[in-house]
């Protein structure tokens, strides 16, 4: 008995075109129930509590007053949540600035504060990253972050892991 018959038939039961589709088929409805099926990592990891130190600078205090503490802090674009403002600070903005003998200073600017909002909440913490409201964090990193009354964008000053 032949492996390919006259007729291009694999052990003369089927075509060696239709064995080829019907491979590739299966490989794809394989490879696509594994993408759907597969376990998430993250979601079997345990979160801890963090306090993530956000920093805006040269705000009005108007905005200040917008931000309240026991309030929930959001991600401004995807609207996931980060935590609860638990604390909120404000601090003189300054800039460096050139006097008239040629000098450079430190100068406050009128009218505007750098503020540090405290937001807690849950995290997980792998050895890859932090990432708190599903997505990650890190120092130095830019993030937009909204209230109820307030919407701002700053950065992560610090991040503090609470045990």
């Amino acid at each position: 008995m032949k492996i390919i018959d006259k007729r291009g038939r694999l052990f003369g039961l089927i075509n060696i075109i239709d064995l080829f589709i019907s491979i590739v088929l299966i490989a794809l409805i394989g490879f696509g129930a594994y993408k759907v099926f597969k376990v998430n990592p993250t979601v079997a990891v345990n979160t801890e509590k963090v306090t993530m130190v956000y920093m805006i600078q040269e705000v009005r205090d108007v905005t200040y007053n917008a931000i309240e503490e026991g309030e929930i802090a959001k991600d401004y674009d995807k609207n996931t949540v980060y935590g609860k403002i638990v604390k909120k600070e404000a601090l003189p903005a300054t800039k460096m600035v050139n006097t008239a003998d040629g000098r450079m200073v430190e100068a406050e600017i009128p009218n505007r504060f750098d503020v540090k909002i405290y937001i807690e909440g849950d995290a997980v913490v792998s050895k890859t990253g932090v990432y708190m409201g599903n997505q990650e964090v890190r120092v130095g990193y830019p993030v937009a972050v909204k209230g109820r009354k307030f919407g701002v964008r700053g950065f992560v000053y610090d991040l503090i892991m609470n045990e």
